[in-house]
């Protein structure tokens, strides 16, 4: 019980993350086994620009409806690639009279 204080009491005084583990110091390069490069699995594509209102940027590029969206596609030019933003549920509700009002009728 008593050595198990002990160590309790060491662990709270000094911390072991604190101690240092390796045998280089913080600011001079790490040795290269430490940190491995490791080549990117992932190739960058570009991707749709979201835009309110759609253009054609060039001669190339097209009109197309997907997904109850309108796309401008461009085989010449991929960056010219844009997709229209699509509205929230509640920008599109119909209001009448009644439900604006701020007194109620009833």
């Amino acid at each position: 019980m008593n050595s198990l204080l002990q160590s309790l009491v060491k662990a709270v005084i000094r911390p072991s993350f604190l101690v240092p583990t390796s045998n280089f110091h913080l600011l001079s390069k790490p040795p290269a086994s430490v940190f491995p490069t490791v080549s990117p699995l992932v190739t960058q594509t570009c991707s749709f620009k979201t835009k309110g209102i759609l253009k054609r940027r060039c001669k190339a590029c097209y009109f197309i409806m997907r997904f109850n969206r309108l796309f401008v596609l461009c085989d010449k030019h991929p960056r010219h690639k844009q997709m229209q933003m699509v509205k929230k549920e509640r920008n599109t509700w119909m209001l009448s009279h009644a439900t604006q009002s701020k007194v109620r009728p009833w």
